[in-house]
């Protein structure tokens, strides 16, 4: 019996000491809860909304390209024999572009006309010496003079076509950028045929690519604001200079194109892609942070902060900038806004917090 008697009590010790850890944990657990201030309620973060002019803008990208292109080109025919440069590469005045040789009949006609001065001078001489020995007349020496002049002239034409020199070097009349290369090393070339496309760089555009149905909305003068295309990298401020009511067939875009600023062109050259807002125009909105407006089926809505509960209130974006939101609905401007806490709400919720 004394064995039976001891296993007994130690059940006994076993349920007792159950017992107290259950009541332990769970009325010390109830406890807390009965404690935590603001049981039931959401802690939220409060702005005040305000109804103010916000600008209308435009999302739009684009292209940095060179400014006016240029032909570049010789006066003379001749065949290529090198091509110096690249499309896209960089150039400063005076540099090489290509070298030209001479066209074969430019050398012949070169020579043919330096013969033709050569005599010209020698009969000019001779009339001249025969008119002091009063075997010539005023008339033939100035025939002569005459001739000797055409022959100049003609001579001076053919060495400006190069027929002078066995090449010729075409150099860069500007600083620029290579736009298009048309011919290839070995063509032969006419005289004045654009040998090398160079755009200017001393004054950069932006190629903005705008959906076609929004480009009624565009007229030149607009403000834009530039930037690349990098997370935090700073912004320029330009105008739209004119508009390409045109679809590309290959983006299926229309275009407008913006003046980059020279002090922008060092940190965004010829290539560089852009990200740009257009302004155009400024409606009057509810302007909150852009985490206080949220969108579900329903549409675009907020919270606001009635006698400690949240109220959704139905809203329609108007204007969108890069943290604010402007919006049009029937929202009581004595009423905080809720910005941060929100997506945890429901319609009539209890809140707790704060306005900043």
């Amino acid at each position: 019996m004394t064995r039976m008697n001891l296993i007994g009590a130690a059940l006994l010790l076993a349920l007792a000491a159950g017992g107290a850890w259950w009541y332990s944990h769970a009325g010390g657990a109830g406890a807390a809860a009965g404690d935590e201030p603001g049981g039931g309620s959401v802690l939220v973060q409060t702005v005040k909304a305000s109804m103010q002019p916000m600008p209308l803008t435009l999302s739009v990208f684009g292209d940095v390209a060179a400014g006016k292109v240029e032909s570049q080109s010789l006066p003379q025919a001749g065949q290529l024999t090198r091509i110096a440069v690249v499309a896209g590469q960089a150039v400063r005045r005076g540099e090489l572009l290509a070298v030209l040789s001479s066209d074969p009949n430019a050398l012949v006609a070169y020579e043919q006309a330096a013969s033709a001065m050569e005599f010209a001078r020698r009969e000019l001489g001779r009339q001249r010496e025969l008119l002091a020995l009063q075997l010539s007349t005023q008339s033939q020496v100035d025939a002569a003079a005459k001739a000797a002049t055409d022959a100049q002239a003609m001579l001076a034409a053919q060495a400006r076509l190069n027929g002078a020199h066995g090449s010729v070097e075409l150099k860069a009349q500007f600083d620029g950028v290579v736009a298009a290369i048309p011919v290839v090393q070995g063509d032969r070339v006419a005289a004045g045929a654009t040998i090398v496309q160079l755009g200017r760089t001393d004054g950069l555009k932006v190629l903005l690519a705008v959906e076609p149905a929004r480009v009624a909305e565009l007229k030149p003068g607009m403000k834009v604001t530039l930037a690349p295309l990098q997370e935090d990298a700073p912004a320029v401020a330009s105008t739209l200079v004119s508009i390409q009511n045109m679809v590309d067939p290959k983006t299926q875009m229309a275009g407008a194109i913006a003046l980059l600023p020279a002090a922008a062109q060092a940190r965004m050259p010829v290539g560089s892609h852009l990200q740009g807002a257009i302004e155009l125009g400024s409606r009057a909105a509810w302007s909150l942070p852009r985490q206080a407006v949220l969108v579900d089926d329903q549409g675009a809505y907020l919270f606001q902060v009635a006698q400690g509960k949240a109220r959704r209130v139905a809203v329609r974006k108007l204007v969108e900038a890069d943290r604010l939101v402007g919006v049009d609905g029937p929202l009581d401007a004595a009423l905080p806004v809720v910005a941060l806490g929100n997506y945890e709400l429901h319609d009539g919720d209890a809140v707790r917090g704060s306005t900043p």
